[in-house]
């Protein structure tokens, strides 16, 4: 179990989480049902349906974004569940509870994921 919080703290951060993941999840069935009822107007100029399947692909990135919080969101809340929730994944030290009010699924510890950001964008670089 979590040692650094108490069982309120981690109830207020779980209902947070939970909050979250009813409004995500209302968005996304939302998002969902507005894709499949638009239609390309097939009369529309060449401009108009560009500016339509720009519209699509920004609402389907929107989709992808939304699915993957949703993901990050329930990890956090098995994590509490298991007792794991506000450790590092990389170090094992406590994630800030300033931190955890911003990002409740945070994984990292600020000084463990300004790290990996680091080494994610030189990898990309290299690699690019």
């Amino acid at each position: 179990m979590c040692d650094f919080m108490t069982k309120d703290q981690l109830a207020y951060y779980k209902g947070q989480m939970e909050a979250q993941i009813a409004e995500l999840e209302e968005r996304l069935n939302s998002q969902a049902s507005q894709a499949i009822a638009t239609d390309t107007n097939e009369m529309a100029d060449e401009i108009d349906r560009a500016s339509i399947e720009e519209a699509r692909r920004l609402e389907l990135n929107r989709i992808e974004h939304d699915k993957l919080h949703l993901r990050k969101l329930r990890a956090a809340i098995r994590r509490i569940n298991e007792g794991d929730f506000g450790y590092c994944e990389s170090c094992g030290d406590e994630i800030s509870l300033k931190r955890l009010q911003a990002r409740p699924e945070s994984r990292y510890c600020v000084e463990c994921q300004s790290t990996k950001e680091f080494n994610d964008t030189h990898v990309f670089r290299r690699v690019a």
